[in-house]
C-alpha cells in the first residue's frame, strides 16, 4: 500500500477511529435475526470510482457511472436475485422486497445517496436456453454489494450490508476487513492504472452479405404487411493476444461518449460493460422520465443535423417509439409530457433523432412495473412487438444476451434509474464480444443499414484496454 505523508496518516488514522465508532454503533443499535442485514455507512472522501475497482481486481464488482446524477461503485456481493422467463421482472422486484425487509438502514430519507440500492439487469428476451458466454447473468440478475461507494455533487459516502452475526465478529469479519480496505483505499485517492492496447486482434462475425440477406428478408415481410419495423443486429467476436480489463475500457469510453451512461457488472470472470445514449426510465416517487432514441445517422456525414431532421426513413423509424412510449404509459399516468418534433442527439460517433418525455404517475408505481411495461421499445425490438420479437428470436444467429436489454438500480422504495444495454460488450479473458443494430423500417437500404452500425461500435472499438 502507498506510504502515506504524517499529517495524512494522522488524518486516515483519525478516520479509521470514526469508521470504528460507526461499526460498533450498528452493532449495539442492531437486533433480531443474525442472518438479517445492517447497513453501515460513514462520509468518505471523493475518488474515482474505476480507480478503485481497479484496485479489486479479483472482486465481484459493479459500476453506474451517471453523466447527470449520481456514481456508484460496489465492491463484492452481499446478496445476489435472480429472475426467470416471462415472470423475471416481477420475481425480481418481489425478492428485492424481500430482501430490503432484512435490511436495517440508517438511513429512511427518499433518494438518500447512503441509501441500500439493488444493481443488475435483464436480457434483451426471456428465452429458456441462455448461450454460455452469458450464463454468469441469466434472464436477469442483481446484487447488492458488500461495499458500496457513492458519490454526487462533491459528496461521498461509503456503506458496508453486513450480516448481523458478522458485526458481533468485528475485526476478525472478513466483510468488515472488506470495509476497511476499501476506506483506506479511498483515502489514498487512487489514480487508474495505464492500460496497454488490446494488441492484435482476430475477428470472427457473420459475414456482411449474411446481415444484408436477413435485412432484406425483414424489408420482404413489410412489403407483405406482417412486420412495421424489426431492429437487426450484429455480433462481432473479438479475440486480443493481451488479456482485457474491463474496468480501464469502461473509464475509456467517457472519452468516447462523455454524454452517455457509463456502466459495468463483472461476475466472475465475465464483465459486460457499455457507454449507452438512451434512457429506458428514472422515476423518483410519482415523477419519471424516459425518452425515445430512434433514427441516426454518421456524425461525419455532411450537414448531418439537416439530414436527419429532414430524413423520411428516419423519422418513419423514430415515430413508432415515441407512439409506443406514450400508449404504455398513458394508462398509468395522468399527465404525459412531451414535444412536438424530435430534437437532435449529438455524440462523438453519431446523431440521433431525440425525443424526451416525461410523465407524473396516478399512483405509487415500483419502476420494475415500469421497466416491465416499457422493455423492449421498438427502438432495440420492433412494430409490432410480439412479430417483431418471434422474428429476431427465429432469425437471429446468437444470443443478445444482456445487449439491448435494460440495466440499472432500484432502491426499497421502488424508485430506479434504468438504460438500454446499447453501445456494449461482453469481455471474459481475451475475448469481446461486441453488439450494434439498425431498426429496419420500409425504404431502408441493406447496405446502409450495414454500414450504420460501423460507428455504433466504434466507441467500444476505439476504447478495448488490456491489462500490462
Amino acid at each position: 500500500m502507498t506510504q502515506l505523508p504524517v499529517s495524512r496518516s494522522v488524518e486516515a488514522g483519525r478516520s479509521r477511529e470514526l469508521l470504528h465508532g460507526c461499526l460498533e454503533a450498528a452493532r449495539a443499535q442492531s437486533s433480531g435475526n443474525p442472518a438479517d442485514f445492517v447497513w453501515v455507512q460513514i462520509d468518505a472522501p471523493a475518488a474515482a470510482p474505476e480507480a478503485l475497482l481497479q484496485r479489486f481486481p479479483d472482486r465481484d464488482c459493479v459500476l453506474w457511472n451517471s453523466p447527470d446524477g449520481p456514481q456508484f461503485a460496489g465492491i463484492g456481493v452481499a446478496h445476489s436475485i435472480v429472475g426467470k422467463g416471462s415472470r423475471r421482472f416481477a420475481d425480481v422486484r418481489r425478492r428485492g422486497a424481500e430482501l430490503w425487509s432484512r435490511i436495517r438502514a440508517q438511513s429512511s430519507l427518499r433518494g438518500a445517496l447512503e441509501g441500500p440500492r439493488l444493481f443488475g439487469g435483464f436480457a434483451f428476451s426471456a428465452r429458456a436456453e441462455i448461450a454460455p458466454a452469458w450464463a454468469q447473468f441469466g434472464s436477469a440478475r442483481f446484487v447488492l454489494p458488500r461495499v458500496t461507494y457513492a458519490q454526487e455533487r462533491g459528496r461521498a459516502v461509503l456503506s458496508l450490508a453486513v450480516e448481523r452475526c458478522e458485526l458481533d465478529r468485528g475485526a476478525a469479519s472478513e466483510h468488515v476487513q472488506l470495509l476497511e480496505h476499501v476506506y483506506e483505499t479511498v483515502l489514498e485517492n487512487p489514480k487508474l492504472e495505464p492500460a496497454c492496447e488490446p494488441g492484435s486482434l482476430s475477428r470472427e462475425e457473420s459475414s456482411a452479405a449474411e446481415f444484408r440477406q436477413r435485412v432484406d428478408d425483414i424489408l420482404a415481410a413489410i412489403a407483405a404487411g406482417s412486420l412495421q419495423k424489426v431492429v437487426a443486429a450484429r455480433e462481432v467476436l473479438l479475440t486480443c493476444s493481451r488479456a482485457l480489463d474491463p474496468v480501464a475500457t469502461v473509464s475509456a469510453l467517457a472519452e468516447q461518449a462523455l454524454e452517455c451512461q457509463r456502466f459495468l457488472f463483472r461476475w466472475g470472470d465475465t464483465s459486460f460493460i457499455g457507454a449507452t445514449p438512451e434512457r429506458l426510465v428514472r422515476k423518483r416517487g410519482r415523477s419519471l422520465e424516459t425518452e425515445a432514441l430512434a433514427g441516426s445517422i454518421d456524425a461525419r456525414a455532411e450537414s448531418p443535423e439537416r439530414q436527419l431532421e429532414a430524413s423520411i426513413k428516419e423519422l418513419e423509424e423514430h415515430e413508432p417509439v415515441v407512439a409506443a412510449i406514450q400508449r404504455v404509459l398513458e394508462p398509468v399516468c395522468e399527465e404525459v409530457r412531451l414535444p412536438n418534433r424530435p430534437s437532435v442527439k449529438r455524440l462523438k460517433h453519431l446523431l440521433h433523432l431525440r425525443t424526451p418525455i416525461q410523465a407524473t404517475l396516478r399512483s405509487e408505481t415500483h419502476v420494475l412495473e415500469l421497466v416491465e411495461r416499457l422493455h423492449p421499445t421498438p427502438a432495440v425490438g420492433g412494430v409490432p412487438t410480439v412479430a417483431a420479437l418471434d422474428w429476431i428470436s427465429r432469425c437471429e444467429p446468437f444470443d443478445r444476451g444482456w445487449y439491448a436489454g435494460a440495466v440499472g438500480w432500484f432502491d426499497a422504495f421502488g424508485d430506479g434509474d434504468f438504460n438500454v444495454a446499447l453501445r456494449s460488450g461482453l469481455m471474459s479473458g481475451r475475448q469481446a464480444r461486441l453488439y450494434a443494430g439498425g431498426g429496419i423500417v420500409r425504404g431502408s437500404v441493406a447496405s446502409a443499414e450495414y454500414e450504420e452500425t460501423m460507428p455504433k461500435l466504434a466507441a467500444m472499438l476505439s476504447s478495448l484496454r488490456a491489462r500490462p
